[in-house]
C-alpha cells in the first residue's frame, strides 16, 4: 500500500513537472528574442554585482567554517543562541554570516558545518528556514537609494527583514520537538585540518562551483522573468497580480516592479514580503547548493512564506505608528475614497502570496504543517 502511494506521489510530481517544462518551452519559443535580451542583462547583472559582492565571502566563510578559531569565538554566542533559536554556536555563525553577507552565503556556511560534522542534520535544516537573507548591501543601497532614493528607506527595510528572519527562528524553536533538539545540543572539539594550502584551494574551488550555480540561476530567471514581463503586457492583469508574481519568482524584478507601479506605502509593503521570501530563483540556488545530503525542504518552503508575510506586516506597522515621516504627506493618513484603502490592499495581496507560496511546494511536497514542524525521529 505503502508503495502504490508513493508510486502515485511521484506520478503527480511527473506531471506537474511535466506541465511547468512545456508551459516554461512555449513561453522561451514565442519570446525567443526578449529572452536573449533578458539573458544578457542577466550575466551582466552577474559580472557587475554578483560576483565581486558574493564571491569572495563565499571564500572567507569556507575558510571561516575550517578553522577552529571561529569556534572558539562562536562559543560566546552559545547561550543566547541555545535559548532564542535552539542551535549550537556553530550553528550562530551560520545565522551572522547569513545576515551580513546575503544568501546562498547562510546556507553554503551552514552546509559545510554540516559536511564537517558540526551540526546535526536537524539542525541544518532548521538553520536553512531562517539564516538566508538578503545583505544590508543590496537592501540599503540597491533598494533604498537605487529605487526609493532615500536611505532610512533601506535601512528600515533591513531591520525588518533581519527581524522578521530572527522572529520566525525563535517560533520554530517554540514548535521544535524537545527531546530532538537536546541530541543536537552538544560542544564539539575543533575541525582536524589540513594544510594551510589546501584548505585555501579547496575553499577558492568549493565557492567557484556555488558560485557558478548562482550566476545560472540568475541569468535563467532574469530571462524568465523577462518573457513573462511581456506575456502580462499582451495580457493587461492588473499591477498587483503581475508584482506578485514578479516577486514570487524572483525578488529584484518583484522589488522594481512594486516601486515602479504602486505608491511608496504599497510599494514598501511589497518590497518586505519579497526581500524576506527572497524568490523562487533563491531557493534554487539553496536546494542545489545543499543538495545531495537528503534534506527536507517541506519546512523551509512554509518558513520562507511565513517570514515574508511577518515581515510585511512589520513593514505596515513601522509605516504607520513609527516612521510615518518616509512616506510622502498623502500616503500618511488612511484614505477613503472609492472604499480603497492603500494600506490594506497590499496586506491582502500578502496573505494571498502566502497561500500560494505554502501551497506550490505543499502540493508537489504532498505534507502537511503539522507532520512538518511535529515530525518526530524514529532513531531517537
Amino acid at each position: 500500500m505503502k508503495g502504490i502511494r508513493i508510486k502515485e506521489k511521484n506520478n503527480r510530481t511527473a506531471v506537474l513537472h511535466g506541465i511547468g517544462s512545456i508551459a516554461a518551452f512555449i513561453i522561451f519559443l514565442s519570446f525567443s528574442d526578449v529572452a536573449i535580451e533578458y539573458m544578457k542583462k542577466g550575466l551582466g547583472l552577474c559580472a557587475k554585482s554578483v560576483i565581486p559582492s558574493l564571491f569572495p565571502f563565499m571564500i572567507i566563510s569556507e575558510l571561516m567554517v575550517k578553522s577552529p578559531l571561529t569556534y572558539r569565538i562562536g562559543g560566546l554566542l552559545k547561550h543566547p543562541m541555545k535559548w532564542l533559536f535552539g542551535i549550537s554556536e556553530a550553528g550562530g555563525c551560520a545565522l551572522i554570516l547569513g545576515m551580513l553577507c546575503g544568501f546562498p552565503i547562510g546556507a553554503k556556511t551552514a552546509a559545510s558545518m554540516y559536511d564537517a560534522g558540526t551540526i546535526s542534520k536537524d539542525e541544518f535544516e532548521r538553520l536553512l528556514c531562517f539564516c538566508n537573507n538578503p545583505g544590508s548591501a543590496f537592501v540599503i543601497s540597491a533598494v533604498g537609494i537605487s529605487l526609493f532614493g532615500n536611505k532610512q528607506v533601506g535601512i528600515l527595510l533591513y531591520v525588518c527583514v533581519i527581524l522578521s528572519s530572527l522572529t520566525m527562528g525563535i517560533f520554530l524553536n517554540i514548535l521544535s520537538d524537545k527531546k530532538k533538539s537536546a541530541h543536537f545540543m552538544r560542544t564539539y572539539n575543533s575541525i582536524k585540518g589540513c594544510d594551510a594550502v589546501t584548505v585555501f584551494t579547496s575553499s577558492v574551488a568549493s565557492s567557484a562551483i556555488s558560485m557558478l550555480t548562482v550566476c545560472a540561476y540568475v541569468v535563467f530567471f532574469s530571462a524568465f522573468n523577462g518573457c513573462i514581463a511581456t506575456f502580462f503586457d499582451h495580457l493587461h492583469l492588473p499591477d498587483s497580480l503581475s508584482t506578485l508574481v514578479f516577486g514570487f519568482f524572483e525578488m529584484t524584478s518583484g522589488v522594481s516592479n512594486a516601486v515602479s507601479n504602486h505608491g511608496r506605502q504599497s510599494a514598501l509593503i511589497f518590497c518586505a514580503l519579497f526581500t524576506a521570501w527572497s524568490g523562487l530563483s533563491v531557493h534554487c540556488q539553496i536546494i542545489t547548493i545543499c543538495s545531495g545530503r537528503d534534506l527536507s525542504f517541506k519546512k523551509y518552503f512554509i518558513s520562507k512564506a511565513t517570514q515574508g508575510l511577518i515581515c510585511a506586516a512589520f513593514m505596515g506597522i513601522s509605516l504607520k505608528f513609527l516612521f510615518p515621516e518616509l512616506l510622502p504627506r498623502a500616503e500618511q493618513v488612511f484614505m477613503v475614497d472609492n472604499a480603497y484603502f492603500p494600506f490594506v490592499s497590499p496586506i491582502f495581496s500578502c496573505v494571498s502570496f502566502f497561500l500560494a507560496s505554502v501551497s506550490v511546494p505543499m502540493i508537489c511536497l504532498k505534507s502537511n504543517i503539522r507532520k512538518t514542524f511535529f515530525s518526530v525521529d524514529k532513531k531517537a
